[in-house]
């Protein structure tokens, strides 16, 4: 290990979060984009079975009362879809990714392990919040815990609705308040809240966070959308501390489990 990914390491130990500038660039990123945009607009349909099961479309979740505005492009009334990686050859191979799997077994300093992904969508105008919360209040426990990849597709700024993240705050699981559209919520004065930013990432940029680090997103009120592409990754050497069951949605589907991933050809 180097000494720059030593103090990456000990940066995302000790502040809970990595940002890597440039992560995916080129033509990766220009069909990241193209793929993403297809998805939003319904032209992917899964075509890999899951234990058996196909669904007729990947889980989507709409914006609060927008599924029905079909005046409005489907992209801009979506919230978040998620399940690409279990259902679809093009994101199972973006899972994988050679700079992705690296920076994450760099930090871990062990294999990968895949969960899930999801594309999470700020239609311009409309988007809402995504309320203070730690990803951990949605799962069982595991040791160590999962860690989340986030890329920004679109510039993700203050005006859009960019990640804002609690450094240092992944130490502790805190309680958390259940919430009608959005799950497991923390308030305000619930935390340190003097100490949050923001995390503003350009197209292609990425931040890598413990699931237990406190962050948000506000509404989006700006003219432009924000997309970004995530994903749930565990070390290989992680250990349930409880039965994990990752069926936290209203939708019918089986249980995703963590899975092995083989280290990228050259990386």
């Amino acid at each position: 290990m180097t000494a720059i990914d030593l103090q990456r390491r000990e940066h995302f130990q000790e502040q809970g979060y990595l940002i890597m500038r440039r992560l995916i660039t080129g033509s990766d990123l220009l069909q990241l984009d193209l793929m993403i945009d297809r998805l939003l607009d319904g032209e992917l349909i899964p075509v890999t079975a899951y234990e058996g099961w196909l669904p007729d479309h990947f889980y989507t979740f709409w914006e609060p009362e927008m599924q029905d505005r079909t005046e409005l492009r489907r992209r801009d009334r979506v919230r978040l879809m998620a399940n690409m990686y279990h259902h679809h050859p093009y994101f199972r191979g973006i899972g994988g990714h050679a700079a992705i799997y690296g920076v994450i077994a760099a930090l871990f300093q062990t294999g990968v392990q895949m969960f899930s992904d999801s594309m999470f969508m700020k239609p311009a105008g409309h988007g809402i919040e995504a309320a203070l919360h730690q990803d951990t209040a949605f799962w069982p426990k595991l040791q160590p815990n999962a860690m989340n990849f986030w890329l920004a597709i679109d510039p993700a700024t203050v005006e859009n609705g960019c990640l804002h993240v609690i450094p240092g705050s992944h130490t502790a699981d805190l309680p958390h308040h259940d919430h009608p559209i959005q799950g497991h919520i923390l308030h305000d004065d619930e935390v340190d809240i003097a100490r949050q930013i923001p995390i503003e990432l350009e197209p292609g940029d990425a931040i890598f966070f413990d699931s237990g680090l406190v962050h948000r997103s506000y509404p989006n009120r700006s003219n432009r959308s924000r997309r970004a592409y995530a994903a749930i990754y565990g070390a290989e050497n992680l250990r349930h501390l409880a039965p994990w069951k990752s069926s936290t949605i209203a939708e019918k589907t089986p249980d995703y489990r963590f899975e092995l991933i083989h280290p990228p050809t050259g990386s």
